[in-house]
C-alpha cells in the first residue's frame, strides 16, 4: 500500500544529487509529459477508506510561468461501512504558475477545475449488488515543487486540496487532501 510512496521518496532523494542547476529550465511552448502516484486522504463525509492511487498529466507551457495542465487520476478503494469497491476517476484542468523556471528547484502553485466519477458497488444483506455510478464537479488550489535533473527530466512532488460539490447545497462538499510525488519529461520549445 505505501510501497509507491517509499519508492517516490526514494527517487526524489537520488534525484537531490545529482542536480546540474546550469541545465534546468521551463521553456516557453514545451509540452510536460509526466506520471505519478498520490495518496488521498477523503472527507469523513464521504465514507471511503483513504488509499493511493496514480495518475498522469499533460501540460503546455504558453511561457516559461504559464501553464495549462490537464491531469487523470485513478484510485480503487472500498466504502468503510459496507465494504464495497469503490473506483474514482478525476480529470482536471489547471493554470500553473512556474516560480524561477531557469533553477533546478522551481516551486509552482495551481488552481483549477474538473470532473470526478464515482462508481461504487454493493452487496446488500440478501445477496444482490448496488451500484452507484454519479460525475460530480471539482475545484483545487495546490503547490508543489519540481527537482529538474537536466533540462528536460523532473521529479515532482505537490499537495492539493479539492472540492468536490455533489449536490446543488453548498453544505454538502466535501474537501478532501491530495499528496502527490512523480515524474516529469519537458519535450520541445
Amino acid at each position: 500500500m505505501k510501497r509507491p510512496l517509499v519508492a517516490a521518496a526514494a527517487i526524489l532523494s537520488a534525484a537531490l544529487l545529482g542536480f546540474d542547476p546550469l541545465r534546468a529550465e521551463m521553456r516557453k511552448g514545451a509540452i510536460e509529459l509526466g506520471a505519478y502516484v498520490f495518496r488521498a486522504n477523503f472527507d469523513s463525509d464521504s465514507n471511503i477508506e483513504n488509499d493511493e492511487g496514480f495518475g498522469a498529466r499533460l501540460g503546455i507551457l504558453f511561457t516559461e510561468q504559464h501553464e495549462l495542465e490537464f491531469s487523470y487520476d485513478h484510485l480503487s478503494t472500498e466504502d468503510e461501512f459496507f465494504g464495497g469497491d469503490v473506483d474514482l476517476d478525476t480529470f482536471k484542468a489547471g493554470y500553473v504558475y512556474n516560480f524561477l523556471p531557469d533553477s533546478a528547484v522551481s516551486p509552482f502553485i495551481t488552481v483549477g477545475g474538473g470532473l470526478q466519477r464515482l462508481e461504487f458497488v454493493v452487496e446488500d444483506l440478501l445477496g444482490f449488488e448496488d451500484e452507484v455510478d454519479e460525475t460530480d464537479p471539482l475545484a483545487f488550489g495546490g503547490g508543489g515543487v519540481r527537482f529538474f535533473i537536466g533540462n528536460v527530466f523532473n521529479i515532482r512532488a505537490d499537495a492539493q486540496i479539492v472540492a468536490v460539490f455533489p449536490d446543488d447545497d453548498p453544505d454538502d462538499t466535501l474537501i478532501d487532501g491530495l499528496l502527490q510525488a512523480g515524474v516529469g519529461w519537458i519535450i520541445g520549445g
